[in-house]
Protein backbone atom coordinates (compact mmCIF):
# COMPACT_ATOMS: atom_id res chain seq x y z
CA UNK A 1 0.00 0.00 0.00
CA UNK A 2 0.95 3.45 -0.70
CA UNK A 3 1.88 5.24 2.80
CA UNK A 4 1.84 8.51 3.90
CA UNK A 5 4.35 7.76 6.97
CA UNK A 6 8.11 7.29 6.86
CA UNK A 7 9.21 4.52 8.31
CA UNK A 8 12.21 4.95 10.76
CA UNK A 9 15.81 3.73 9.75
CA UNK A 10 15.12 2.65 6.15
CA UNK A 11 15.12 4.99 3.23
CA UNK A 12 13.79 8.10 4.77
CA UNK A 13 11.46 7.45 1.17
CA UNK A 14 7.10 7.63 1.35
CA UNK A 15 6.90 4.21 1.32
CA UNK A 16 3.69 2.35 -0.52
CA UNK A 17 2.51 -0.91 0.66
CA UNK A 18 2.02 -2.83 4.05
CA UNK A 19 3.90 -5.16 6.17
CA UNK A 20 2.81 -9.00 6.75
CA UNK A 21 1.30 -10.29 9.55
CA UNK A 22 3.03 -13.48 9.61
CA UNK A 23 1.47 -16.97 10.78
CA UNK A 24 -1.94 -16.37 9.37
CA UNK A 25 -1.41 -14.92 5.84
CA UNK A 26 1.24 -18.22 5.38
CA UNK A 27 -0.07 -20.31 2.67
CA UNK A 28 -1.43 -24.00 4.33
CA UNK A 29 -0.64 -25.72 1.25
CA UNK A 30 1.59 -25.61 -2.41
CA UNK A 31 -1.60 -24.66 -3.71
CA UNK A 32 -2.62 -21.93 -2.07
CA UNK A 33 -0.77 -18.33 -1.87
CA UNK A 34 -0.50 -15.82 0.63
CA UNK A 35 -3.26 -13.24 1.34
CA UNK A 36 -3.13 -9.85 0.32
CA UNK A 37 -3.46 -6.96 2.89
CA UNK A 38 -5.63 -5.20 0.99
CA UNK A 39 -8.04 -8.09 0.04
CA UNK A 40 -8.42 -10.34 3.34
CA UNK A 41 -8.95 -13.36 0.58
CA UNK A 42 -6.48 -16.39 0.31
CA UNK A 43 -5.65 -16.96 -3.29
CA UNK A 44 -5.50 -20.15 -4.79
CA UNK A 45 -3.20 -21.07 -6.99
CA UNK A 46 -5.51 -21.09 -10.32
CA UNK A 47 -6.56 -16.71 -9.16
CA UNK A 48 -3.09 -16.31 -8.74
CA UNK A 49 -1.67 -17.29 -11.81
CA UNK A 50 -4.75 -14.93 -13.52
CA UNK A 51 -4.22 -12.47 -11.24
CA UNK A 52 -0.23 -12.61 -12.36
CA UNK A 53 -1.17 -12.60 -16.02
CA UNK A 54 -3.66 -9.33 -15.54
CA UNK A 55 -1.40 -7.50 -13.78
CA UNK A 56 1.91 -8.55 -15.98
CA UNK A 57 -0.12 -7.01 -19.42
CA UNK A 58 -1.18 -3.93 -17.93
CA UNK A 59 2.18 -3.56 -16.22
CA UNK A 60 4.22 -4.33 -19.77
CA UNK A 61 1.50 -1.67 -21.79
CA UNK A 62 2.55 0.72 -19.08
CA UNK A 63 6.48 0.93 -19.71
CA UNK A 64 8.07 -1.88 -17.69
CA UNK A 65 10.83 -3.78 -19.29
CA UNK A 66 11.43 -7.71 -18.91
CA UNK A 67 14.62 -6.93 -18.19
CA UNK A 68 15.66 -9.98 -15.57
CA UNK A 69 15.19 -13.25 -14.74
CA UNK A 70 12.91 -12.67 -11.12
CA UNK A 71 14.92 -9.37 -10.82
CA UNK A 72 13.50 -7.72 -14.33
CA UNK A 73 11.60 -4.35 -13.12
CA UNK A 74 8.47 -5.70 -14.64
CA UNK A 75 8.54 -9.33 -12.78
CA UNK A 76 9.50 -7.06 -9.56
CA UNK A 77 6.38 -4.54 -10.37
CA UNK A 78 3.78 -7.56 -11.10
CA UNK A 79 4.87 -9.51 -7.42
CA UNK A 80 4.45 -6.20 -6.19
CA UNK A 81 0.92 -5.65 -7.06
CA UNK A 82 0.06 -9.28 -5.78
CA UNK A 83 1.56 -8.60 -2.43
CA UNK A 84 -0.17 -4.98 -2.33
CA UNK A 85 -3.64 -6.46 -3.41
CA UNK A 86 -3.34 -9.73 -5.28
CA UNK A 87 -3.74 -7.67 -8.49
CA UNK A 88 -7.24 -6.53 -7.69
CA UNK A 89 -8.33 -2.83 -9.08
CA UNK A 90 -11.16 -2.55 -6.82
CA UNK A 91 -8.78 -3.44 -3.69
CA UNK A 92 -9.17 -0.60 -0.95
CA UNK A 93 -7.22 -0.13 2.52
CA UNK A 94 -8.41 2.39 4.62
CA UNK A 95 -5.10 3.07 6.85
CA UNK A 96 -7.10 5.76 8.88
CA UNK A 97 -9.70 2.96 9.98
CA UNK A 98 -6.83 -0.33 9.47
CA UNK A 99 -9.64 -1.73 7.61
CA UNK A 100 -10.67 -2.74 4.52
CA UNK A 101 -12.83 -0.40 2.79
CA UNK A 102 -15.21 0.34 0.03
CA UNK A 103 -13.78 2.76 -2.71
CA UNK A 104 -16.50 5.48 -0.82
CA UNK A 105 -14.88 6.94 2.15
CA UNK A 106 -14.71 9.28 4.86
CA UNK A 107 -13.80 12.38 3.34
CA UNK A 108 -9.92 13.19 4.73
CA UNK A 109 -8.76 9.56 5.72
CA UNK A 110 -5.54 8.32 3.63
CA UNK A 111 -6.87 5.18 1.42
CA UNK A 112 -4.66 3.06 -0.45
CA UNK A 113 -6.06 1.86 -3.82
CA UNK A 114 -6.57 -0.67 -6.57
CA UNK A 115 -4.10 -3.09 -7.59
CA UNK A 116 -0.95 -1.13 -6.84
CA UNK A 117 -2.52 0.54 -3.50
CA UNK A 118 -2.00 4.40 -4.27
CA UNK A 119 -2.39 6.08 -1.47
CA UNK A 120 -5.21 8.83 -1.53
CA UNK A 121 -2.74 11.58 -0.01
CA UNK A 122 0.47 10.54 -1.24
CA UNK A 123 2.89 13.51 -2.82
CA UNK A 124 1.63 11.60 -5.92
CA UNK A 125 -2.14 12.78 -5.61
CA UNK A 126 -3.73 10.15 -8.26
CA UNK A 127 -7.08 10.41 -8.81
CA UNK A 128 -9.78 7.86 -7.47
CA UNK A 129 -10.64 7.16 -10.92
CA UNK A 130 -6.86 6.26 -12.60
CA UNK A 131 -6.04 4.29 -9.22
CA UNK A 132 -9.06 1.90 -9.43
CA UNK A 133 -8.10 1.58 -13.42
CA UNK A 134 -5.52 -1.40 -13.74
CA UNK A 135 -4.16 0.41 -16.78
CA UNK A 136 -4.36 3.48 -15.78
CA UNK A 137 -2.83 2.51 -12.15
CA UNK A 138 0.06 0.49 -13.67
CA UNK A 139 1.11 3.93 -15.80
CA UNK A 140 1.27 5.82 -12.63
CA UNK A 141 3.21 3.20 -10.44
CA UNK A 142 5.79 3.34 -13.70
CA UNK A 143 6.36 6.94 -14.32
CA UNK A 144 6.10 8.81 -10.77
CA UNK A 145 6.35 6.10 -7.92
CA UNK A 146 8.86 3.61 -9.46
CA UNK A 147 10.64 6.54 -11.26
CA UNK A 148 10.46 4.29 -14.75
CA UNK A 149 10.76 1.02 -13.26
CA UNK A 150 13.71 1.90 -11.94
CA UNK A 151 13.21 2.48 -7.70
CA UNK A 152 10.50 0.46 -6.20
CA UNK A 153 11.56 0.84 -1.99
CA UNK A 154 8.24 3.33 -1.70
CA UNK A 155 6.44 -0.02 -1.40
CA UNK A 156 6.82 -1.31 2.29
CA UNK A 157 6.20 -4.67 0.46
CA UNK A 158 8.96 -4.89 -1.54
CA UNK A 159 11.07 -3.16 1.54
CA UNK A 160 10.23 -5.85 3.42
CA UNK A 161 10.28 -8.56 0.82
CA UNK A 162 6.88 -9.26 1.16
CA UNK A 163 6.79 -9.09 -3.01
CA UNK A 164 9.76 -11.69 -2.63
CA UNK A 165 7.06 -14.89 -2.45
CA UNK A 166 5.26 -13.62 -5.17
CA UNK A 167 8.26 -13.76 -8.43
CA UNK A 168 7.47 -17.08 -9.65
CA UNK A 169 4.16 -16.29 -10.83
CA UNK A 170 5.15 -13.00 -11.88
CA UNK A 171 7.79 -14.04 -13.77
CA UNK A 172 5.86 -17.28 -15.13
CA UNK A 173 3.26 -14.72 -16.06
CA UNK A 174 5.85 -12.16 -17.59
CA UNK A 175 6.94 -15.25 -19.70
CA UNK A 176 3.60 -15.86 -21.21
CA UNK A 177 3.13 -12.61 -22.75
CA UNK A 178 3.12 -11.87 -25.96
CA UNK A 179 2.10 -8.09 -25.70
CA UNK A 180 2.88 -5.04 -24.39
CA UNK A 181 5.82 -2.38 -24.75
CA UNK A 182 9.38 -2.62 -26.28
CA UNK A 183 11.28 -0.66 -23.83
CA UNK A 184 14.83 0.80 -24.35
CA UNK A 185 17.91 0.43 -22.41
CA UNK A 186 17.64 3.85 -21.84
CA UNK A 187 15.70 4.47 -19.23
CA UNK A 188 11.89 5.76 -19.77
CA UNK A 189 12.35 4.80 -23.68
CA UNK A 190 9.95 3.12 -25.53
CA UNK A 191 9.88 1.36 -29.30
CA UNK A 192 7.16 3.55 -31.35
CA UNK A 193 5.53 4.16 -34.12
CA UNK A 194 3.34 7.63 -34.49
CA UNK A 195 1.30 6.11 -37.24
CA UNK A 196 0.03 2.45 -37.96
CA UNK A 197 0.54 2.30 -41.63
CA UNK A 198 3.05 0.41 -43.73
CA UNK A 199 5.84 2.65 -44.83
CA UNK A 200 5.69 4.93 -41.85
CA UNK A 201 8.68 5.25 -39.64
CA UNK A 202 9.34 3.91 -36.19
CA UNK A 203 10.38 6.13 -33.81
CA UNK A 204 11.45 6.10 -29.96
CA UNK A 205 8.78 7.70 -27.32
CA UNK A 206 8.60 7.96 -23.56
CA UNK A 207 7.36 5.11 -21.99
CA UNK A 208 3.97 5.17 -20.40
CA UNK A 209 1.67 7.35 -22.48
CA UNK A 210 -0.42 4.42 -22.76
CA UNK A 211 -0.82 4.76 -26.22
CA UNK A 212 -1.49 2.42 -29.25
CA UNK A 213 1.56 3.53 -31.03
CA UNK A 214 4.10 2.09 -28.39
CA UNK A 215 2.27 -1.71 -28.34
CA UNK A 216 3.51 -4.55 -30.23
CA UNK A 217 2.71 -8.22 -30.60
CA UNK A 218 6.07 -10.76 -31.13
CA UNK A 219 5.25 -13.57 -33.21
CA UNK A 220 8.19 -15.51 -34.38
CA UNK A 221 11.08 -13.28 -34.54
CA UNK A 222 8.84 -10.21 -35.66
CA UNK A 223 7.11 -7.24 -34.00
CA UNK A 224 4.00 -6.65 -34.77
CA UNK A 225 1.86 -3.65 -34.30
CA UNK A 226 -1.79 -3.03 -33.03
CA UNK A 227 -2.88 -3.10 -36.92
CA UNK A 228 -0.66 -5.72 -37.70
CA UNK A 229 2.21 -4.50 -39.59
CA UNK A 230 5.87 -5.80 -39.21
CA UNK A 231 8.68 -3.73 -38.20
CA UNK A 232 11.33 -4.08 -40.57
CA UNK A 233 15.31 -2.91 -41.55
CA UNK A 234 14.78 -0.73 -44.91
CA UNK A 235 17.76 -1.57 -46.39
CA UNK A 236 20.16 -4.57 -46.47
CA UNK A 237 22.91 -2.70 -47.81
CA UNK A 238 23.04 0.88 -45.78
CA UNK A 239 21.73 1.99 -42.10
CA UNK A 240 18.38 2.90 -42.43
CA UNK A 241 15.40 3.84 -40.35
CA UNK A 242 13.49 0.95 -39.27
CA UNK A 243 9.73 1.22 -41.24
CA UNK A 244 6.81 -0.43 -40.58
CA UNK A 245 5.60 -2.69 -43.73
CA UNK A 246 3.05 -5.35 -44.65
CA UNK A 247 3.82 -8.39 -43.16
CA UNK A 248 5.01 -10.81 -45.78
CA UNK A 249 7.96 -13.08 -44.08
CA UNK A 250 10.83 -11.44 -45.03
CA UNK A 251 14.31 -11.63 -43.28
CA UNK A 252 14.44 -7.89 -42.88
CA UNK A 253 11.09 -8.33 -40.84
CA UNK A 254 13.10 -10.28 -38.52
CA UNK A 255 14.83 -9.30 -35.28
CA UNK A 256 16.62 -11.71 -33.31
CA UNK A 257 18.21 -12.00 -29.84
CA UNK A 258 21.90 -10.70 -29.71
CA UNK A 259 24.75 -10.03 -27.46
CA UNK A 260 23.76 -6.85 -24.65
CA UNK A 261 19.58 -7.00 -25.04
CA UNK A 262 20.23 -6.11 -28.50
CA UNK A 263 17.35 -6.84 -31.78
CA UNK A 264 19.69 -8.06 -34.67
CA UNK A 265 18.05 -8.49 -38.34
CA UNK A 266 19.82 -10.95 -39.99
CA UNK A 267 18.99 -9.49 -43.70
CA UNK A 268 20.69 -6.23 -42.96
CA UNK A 269 23.35 -7.56 -40.24
CA UNK A 270 22.75 -4.57 -38.50
CA UNK A 271 21.48 -3.66 -34.71
CA UNK A 272 17.96 -1.93 -34.09
CA UNK A 273 19.47 1.48 -32.57
CA UNK A 274 17.96 4.59 -30.98
CA UNK A 275 19.37 7.53 -32.08
CA UNK A 276 17.58 9.91 -29.63
CA UNK A 277 18.45 11.01 -26.18
CA UNK A 278 15.91 9.62 -23.27
CA UNK A 279 14.01 12.62 -23.31
CA UNK A 280 13.71 13.39 -27.13
CA UNK A 281 10.11 11.88 -27.78
CA UNK A 282 9.98 11.45 -31.96
CA UNK A 283 13.94 10.55 -32.49
CA UNK A 284 14.34 8.13 -35.76
CA UNK A 285 15.06 4.21 -34.96
CA UNK A 286 17.27 3.26 -37.27
CA UNK A 287 19.43 -0.09 -37.88
CA UNK A 288 23.60 0.29 -37.50
CA UNK A 289 26.50 -1.45 -36.59
CA UNK A 290 26.17 -3.72 -33.54
CA UNK A 291 28.49 -1.53 -30.63
CA UNK A 292 26.74 -3.20 -27.58
CA UNK A 293 25.30 0.51 -26.07
CA UNK A 294 22.64 0.89 -24.16
CA UNK A 295 20.62 2.60 -27.34
CA UNK A 296 20.94 -0.51 -29.13
CA UNK A 297 19.11 -2.62 -26.08
CA UNK A 298 15.57 -4.19 -26.67
CA UNK A 299 13.47 -5.59 -24.07
CA UNK A 300 10.84 -7.55 -26.07
CA UNK A 301 7.35 -8.26 -23.60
Amino acid sequence: MIRQSFIAGLTGAIVLGTAWAGAAERPSGAAVSLIPRATGVRLSAAALATAARRCAAWASQSGFADNGYLTGSLATAVAIALAESGCDPSACYDETASATCARHVRPGDSVDRGAWQLNSKNSDRVSAKCAFSGPCAARDAYSSISWQGTYFSRWSTYLTDAYARFLTAAQTAVNALRAGTVTGGLAGRCLGYPSDEATAAAAGENCGSGAAGEQWTVKGSTLRTSGGLCLAASSRSLPAPAVLSICDGSSLQRWLAHADAALYNPAARRCLNDTGAADKPGAVINDSACNGMPDQAWFKP
